[in-house]
């Protein structure tokens, strides 16, 4: 069978084109290429294309904050291609599946009219799969009937039975994804890019143990952590680097340094190959501070790390506690200070909006940070699906059906500590902030 895996277009007021690589449906491709399959990649994302939209009457509340507060979101907007660009690629492919990543819960709406058009124009099979088709897959099936199945967890669990409700009944072979590299030759390797560097994602390990309330992992990955050897992933490295030219490895791990012995023995193993020169690795996805240390953070530096992405979620021990935050008793601040000396430049994450925060502690979780003088970035709570803590939330039946809801940019769920307004006005002072000091630092 020809199958083509499609990255769709998704609208919102903004994009994050470095996290566009379509790492997931490079490891689907690499299951099905076992089977015997060919694949095509298609993703509708890169290069980027941006169209300007009529605001949807859904956020109809933030018009005026889009219109008049500085520091806030502009437009709202469609990024990708257009969807008859899309079916004339996906008929001219001759495909006889297409299976679309389904992976933010927020984005659906697009998933949806692709596989409602692509299986009533072109008459071809449609699947998904990915975080958002794991959490919902029968609200999936009643909402979009061309849908003919959904892959629920990784490709290598979920692809069997979603292949054999498409009358594909030819047995996977027994796959474990920690030998199976993903096929990163589907995808052009100069399309992706930070700065003037090619760049590619990749992971090194999977599932997480710490299982936070509002995260979702678990449900996709599960909570023991499976580590792929330092060997292969530093093969996988060596490809990308001579083979795409890639300098810049993004690590999309969600505990990355869960394991120090591993993440030692993994960045001595960089630290000591000579062959990969000049390269910086990322783990955009954010790093847990408490397993971050002199050595740890020294060792780093030597093999290529230059930012840090650390998440502290609030300043409050109390609250970390209640949403099982794995902070150990560590104080992030003597992290901060010792990566600084290093040169890292360091951003640390706060979640806003929390049902038990006040607008009181999310002020003052940002001002320390900013006593820290590190980027603060600030996540505004939304509704989190699959995750634990959904099934406590005290919010509408109108707000729970409606999946564009399902998003930091919509500021959707206020709490009886905050309102969507006062979460606005923290986001804004949060990023005025930011950029201030980024002006001083040009200076």
């Amino acid at each position: 069978m020809h199958i083509v895996l499609l990255q769709p277009p998704f609208e919102d007021f903004y994009a994050t084109p470095i996290r566009f690589y379509p790492l997931g449906l490079a490891y689907v491709a690499a299951v099905l290429r076992r089977q015997g399959h060919t694949v095509t990649l298609l993703d509708a994302l890169t290069p980027l294309r941006k169209r300007t939209l009529a605001l949807p009457h859904a956020f109809s509340y933030l018009k005026d904050h889009l219109q008049n507060t500085p520091h806030f979101f502009r437009h709202y907007c469609r990024y990708g291609r257009e969807d008859d660009a899309l079916l004339q690629e996906i008929a001219a492919l001759r495909a006889d599946v297409v299976g679309i990543t389904a992976q933010f819960t927020a984005y659906y709406k697009n998933v949806h009219e692709l596989a409602t058009r692509i299986k009533t124009e072109l008459g071809v099979a449609v699947m998904v799969g990915g975080n958002h088709a794991t959490a919902f897959p029968e609200e999936i099936r009643r909402r979009t009937p061309a849908i003919d199945a959904v892959v629920s967890g990784p490709a290598e669990n979920g692809l069997a039975s979603a292949l054999a409700r498409l009358n594909i009944p030819a047995p996977l072979p027994s796959v474990d994804w920690r030998e199976m590299p993903p096929a990163h030759d589907l995808i052009p390797g100069d399309a992706y890019r930070i700065g003037v560097k090619n760049y590619a994602s990749l992971i090194a390990s999977r599932g997480c143990p710490v299982g936070c309330a509002f995260c979702s992992v678990q449900n996709m990955f599960g909570k023991r952590i499976q580590c792929r050897t330092v060997a292969s992933v530093v093969a996988e490295m060596s490809y990308l680097y001579h083979e795409r030219q890639v300098r810049i490895f993004n690590f999309e791990d969600d505990h990355l340094t869960a394991n120090r012995a591993w993440f030692m023995a993994f960045l001595q193993a960089i630290e000591q190959d000579a062959s990969l020169e000049e390269i910086e690795l990322t783990a955009m996805n954010g790093l847990c501070y408490a397993t971050l240390d002199g050595e740890v953070l020294a060792s780093m530096w030597r093999a290529g790390f230059r930012r840090l992405n650390l998440s502290l979620v609030t300043q409050s021990a109390a609250l970390r506690k209640i949403y099982q935050r794995p902070d150990r008793g560590v104080d992030i601040e003597p992290v901060v200070r010792t990566a600084r000396r290093l040169g890292f430049q360091i951003t640390v994450y706060l979640i806003m909006g929390l049902p038990e925060q006040t607008r009181e502690e999310i002020k003052q979780t940002i001002d320390y940070l900013l006593s820290l003088n590190v980027l603060v970035g600030p996540s505004v709570f939304y509704l989190p699906a699959g995750s634990p803590l959904m099934h406590r939330l005290k919010v509408s039946a109108d707000i729970l059906a409606d999946w564009n809801l399902y998003r930091s940019s919509a500021f959707a769920v206020a709490t009886d500590h905050v309102s969507r307004e006062e979460l606005i006005a923290l986001f804004v002072y949060a990023r005025a902030e930011n950029l201030s000091r980024l002006d001083v630092d040009r200076d």
